[in-house]
C-alpha cells in the first residue's frame, strides 16, 4: 500500500481542513456529525474506569459511527464473553502507539497469537459467539478501546487507501507509520495543530477521519 496523497506533506492544510470540518462543521440538522463524539463519549473507551472492560457506552459510541450492534452481539460481549474480553484487554497496552511498536515486536503485539488478534476474533464472533460481526464494526470497537494502537477498517477508507483486506491492514498501516522514522505521525500531529480541534485525538483516529472525509469529498465531485 502506498501513502494516500491526502496524507502527504503538500496536503497538510487540506487535511487539517477536513479534520476540522468533521469535528466542528454543523450539518443541515444544525448539529455536528455524531461521529465527532465517538472519541469522547462517556469519557472515551480508554478512560481509567473502563479501559480494560467493554461497556454499553462503547457500543453506543460505535453507533455514533453509523454502525448497528445487533442484540446477540451486545448480549454476548457484555455478558457471556465479558470476562474473556476483559482478560484480553488487560494484555493490550492502552498507552502504546502503533508507530512506537518496533518492527521486531510487531508479531508480539499484532500477530495471530497476540491478545489483539484474539480479541478481534472474540468480538467478531469467531471464538464461539452466537453472532457474526463484520470487520468494520469489529475494528471500531477495538479502536474505541485502544485508539492509539488499533486503526479503524471501513469500506470507504479501504477504497481510498487501496487496502485489499482487513487481514493485513494492521501490518500495512504499521509499515507506513513507522517509515522514515515516524514522518507520517509527525505530519498527523502538524495536521491536528493546524486543525485546532476541540480535543486532541490519536494519530490513528486523525488518519481515519482525514481519509474518510477525503473519500467522501471526492465522491461528491465525481
Amino acid at each position: 500500500m502506498d501513502l494516500p496523497a491526502i496524507l502527504g506533506q503538500r496536503n497538510v492544510q487540506q487535511a487539517a481542513g477536513l479534520l476540522r470540518s468533521y469535528y466542528t462543521r454543523k450539518l443541515t440538522s444544525g448539529h455536528v456529525r455524531t461521529g465527532a463524539f465517538f472519541d469522547t463519549w462517556a469519557g472515551g473507551g480508554d478512560a481509567p474506569d473502563a479501559v480494560n472492560r467493554l461497556t454499553a457506552d462503547d457500543l453506543v459510541a460505535v453507533t455514533l459511527l453509523g454502525e448497528d450492534i445487533k442484540g446477540p452481539a451486545a448480549l454476548g460481549l457484555l455478558g457471556t464473553y465479558a470476562a474473556p474480553v476483559a482478560e484480553l484487554l488487560e494484555q493490550i497496552p492502552a498507552d502504546l502507539d502503533m508507530a512506537d511498536v518496533p518492527p521486531q515486536d510487531y508479531i508480539r503485539v499484532y500477530g495471530r497469537n497476540s491478545a489483539a488478534w484474539r480479541l478481534w476474533d472474540v468480538v467478531r464472533g469467531y471464538a464461539g459467539g452466537q453472532w457474526r460481526m463484520g470487520a468494520a464494526k469489529t475494528s471500531k470497537l477495538l479502536a474505541r478501546k485502544r485508539p492509539r494502537l488499533i486503526p479503524i477498517w471501513d469500506p470507504v477508507l479501504a477504497r481510498t487507501a487501496d487496502l485489499d483486506t482487513s487481514l493485513t491492514y494492521w501490518e500495512e498501516w504499521h509499515r507506513l507509520l513507522t517509515a522514515d522514522d515516524g514522518a507520517l505521525v509527525r505530519r498527523l500531529g502538524s495536521v491536528q495543530d493546524a486543525a485546532d480541534l476541540p480535543v486532541r485525538i490519536s494519530a490513528l483516529r486523525a488518519m481515519d477521519v482525514i481519509l474518510w472525509m477525503d473519500a467522501k469529498q471526492r465522491s461528491y465531485r465525481s
